[in-house]
């Protein structure tokens, strides 16, 4: 019931996402320009935009990278800390509150001389992330509204009630069997129906497949070929965690030590995409993996120009320069 839920809000079909409509009707504006570049080929249309969309958040992606790095940069100055007040061996409440104390002090202190906000550790890029992926979930879940230009808007309801719909994916219901459903459109909603926004229906969807796969369908193991969306998906996002995880561990040593930890997370999304891949039109699914292996290619590029190593000695030299300005400021000053 969440994925529904989820889903449905990010479509843009009310509740606390309606906010973002207007980044609806401007990533539908960006795929109708796409579709007619590419003459309707919508998958071709869908890759480019990905792509296009990964690379605006490429730049904030190098950011949280060298963020990292300047958080492992200070790690074994924290774990000199910690190690001097040792608070988990102190048995006594009182003196483990007053150690802890005296310790989170002197991390702050630390934090304070190397400049360093640990609240911002990557919270900008994973945000615009979810932004962006939200946006995209509102153009595939609602084709008709935000690409086709067919402003359904306040009569959603009654047209699921006239074409007997009571699921979530209304506009996929209305793509996917338009033949279905265009004489009780046309003859009650004739004003938003009309013939040439039945054609551009049908002809939309008519490039939602790829050879024999019709891409408006959710997956199931009964469902044949279509199959192998979620299986590509989980392939890719398991590629993406691994890649990701095995340059955090060059990156964050303490991290690196905690193999359980890391173990879990990198096969938490993975399986999370896989499941839900099985819950939403295939359409979707193709999405994610298309991100996926964009974001598999981008962290390899990353790893290859701006290498972990790299960063942490980056930033042990920005920050050496930092202090030695602040230094002397306090001198002139005094």
């Amino acid at each position: 019931m969440f994925i529904e839920t989820f889903t449905l809000r990010a479509a843009g079909t009310g509740g606390i996402f309606g906010f973002l409509t207007p980044l609806y009707w401007l990533f539908g504006y960006g795929m109708k320009g796409l579709l007619m570049l590419f003459n309707d080929q919508y998958f071709i249309a869908l890759t480019v935009f990905t792509i296009l969309t990964r690379l605006v958040l490429f730049p904030l992606n190098i950011r949280q990278q060298r963020t990292m790095a300047k958080n492992a940069r200070i790690q074994p100055k924290i774990q000199k800390i910690q190690k001097k007040y040792n608070v988990r061996n102190i048995s006594d409440p009182k003196q483990r509150q007053k150690a802890n104390q005296q310790q989170q002090e002197e991390i702050n202190a630390l934090y304070a001389r190397e400049g360093h906000n640990p609240m911002q550790m990557g919270c900008g890029p994973m945000a615009f992330q979810m932004i962006f992926l939200m946006g995209i979930i509102g153009i595939i879940y609602s084709p008709l509204q935000y690409i086709l230009g067919i402003d359904i808007g306040d009569k959603a309801e009654k047209i699921a009630t006239a074409i007997g719909y009571k699921g979530n994916y209304f506009q996929l219901e209305l793509l996917q069997n338009i033949d279905k459903y265009k004489d009780v459109l046309t003859t009650k909603f004739g004003d938003l129906f009309t013939p040439g926004a039945i054609e551009s229906i049908q002809n939309y969807k008519e490039h939602m497949t790829i050879g024999s796969l019709d891409m408006t369908i959710t997956p199931s193991w009964k469902g044949g070929i279509i199959i192998i969306v979620p299986i590509l998906c989980l392939i890719t996002s398991l590629a993406s965690s691994i890649v990701s995880t095995l340059i955090q561990k060059k990156t964050n040593q303490a991290a690196a030590q905690q193999q359980s930890s890391m173990m879990i997370m990198m096969l938490m999304m993975p399986l999370f995409s896989f499941f839900i891949a099985f819950r939403v039109p295939a359409a979707v699914g193709f999405y994610w993996m298309i991100s996926n292996l964009v974001a598999l290619v981008q962290q390899l590029v990353m790893a290859k120009f701006f290498p972990p190593k790299k960063n942490i000695a980056r930033e042990m030299v920005v920050n050496t320069i930092e202090r030695r300005s602040r230094e002397e400021s306090i001198k002139k000053i005094s």
